[in-house]
């Protein structure tokens, strides 16, 4: 029984890297048009409702243990909410491959932070396993359109990006698992998306141009769309899903199969080309994915 649960929580956390790895070819253009915090506010605002609805169609309730709901408004605040904002601010700053480069790190440093505080029991195994994805991780995003500048031009940024990783890999996964046990993940992620959206909107009242509405294309409004239906309210619920099925550490390591995913989207349907090193990147990924999980 407890084999078949994992084989589940692999198969979701498949379609997760699928729809995160999409997600980023998707929004980019909306960008152009709408705000990034922006964006990610009216994303997670809709997206919170929804699965709130449909969390109350499928389980009757919403409660959530008073002596709880700190840890629910860390989880939502830091590792929903603030990530988004450092992660937009940083990628303002830096350049996008030093942002994805940096942003590669988050299971190292999730795991790192279950390790000290004794939450995962994590092997040598485990930690070269993860070392070698990461490599391949430069490797796919090394290629020579990226442009990689880390300088004291883009110090801020990069700074900001690691900020936004660490919010990630702690708040947003680590130290949800354990209320994981009294709730579903549908209702926590409701949760989670609500609270981050609040930050998102008082951070968005702080844009410096003015929101013009009708200027904003129909593609935009397709790629938040999928923002909320497939990468946000399908990926996030199955993301806790992974976590709650085969723990922390080896939920985290699928993050490395996210440039895979964005490099093939970006083959089959942008026309863009797989270079050599991308390849053995990718196989370097797998390898390592490998080590990590059968620790």
């Amino acid at each position: 029984m407890q084999k078949v649960n994992e084989q589940i929580g692999h198969f979701f956390l498949g379609i997760v890297i699928l729809t995160w790895g999409i997600n980023f070819g998707v929004v980019k253009s909306a960008y152009q048009d709408m705000p990034p915090i922006l964006f990610a506010a009216i994303r997670f605002t809709v997206s919170g409702i929804l699965v709130f609805l449909l969390t109350f169609w499928r389980e009757k309730g919403l409660w959530i243990r008073r002596e709880d709901l700190g840890r629910v408004l860390v989880v939502g605040g830091l590792g929903l909410g603030f990530y988004q904002i450092l992660w937009s601010l940083g990628l303002d700053i830096t350049s996008a491959s030093n942002s994805a480069l940096i942003l590669s790190t988050q299971p190292l440093l999730g795991t790192l932070y279950v390790d000290l505080a004794k939450k995962e029991p994590v092997g040598t195994q485990k930690y070269l396993g993860m070392l070698l994805a990461f490599g391949g991780v430069i490797l796919v995003i090394l290629k020579p359109t990226a442009q990689f500048r880390f300088s004291l031009d883009t110090l801020w940024g990069d700074l900001l990006t690691l900020m936004a990783g660490m919010c990630s890999a702690i708040f947003f996964s680590a130290w949800l698992k354990p209320l994981l046990k009294n709730y579903s993940p549908m209702r926590l992620m409701g949760y989670c998306m609500i609270i981050g959206s609040l930050i998102l909107w008082l951070a968005a009242l702080l844009l410096p141009r003015p929101i013009v509405w009708d200027q904003i294309g129909t593609k935009a409004w397709w790629s938040l769309g999928y923002a909320i239906l497939f990468s946000g309210i399908l990926g996030h619920i199955f993301w806790y899903e992974g976590i709650e099925r085969i723990g922390i550490t080896k939920t985290l390591v699928y993050i490395y199969f996210i440039p895979i995913c964005a490099v093939l989207f970006n083959y089959f349907l942008m026309g863009e080309r797989i270079s050599i090193q991308q390849i053995i990147g990718g196989a370097l990924i797998l390898w390592g994915v490998r080590c990590s999980l059968h620790n």
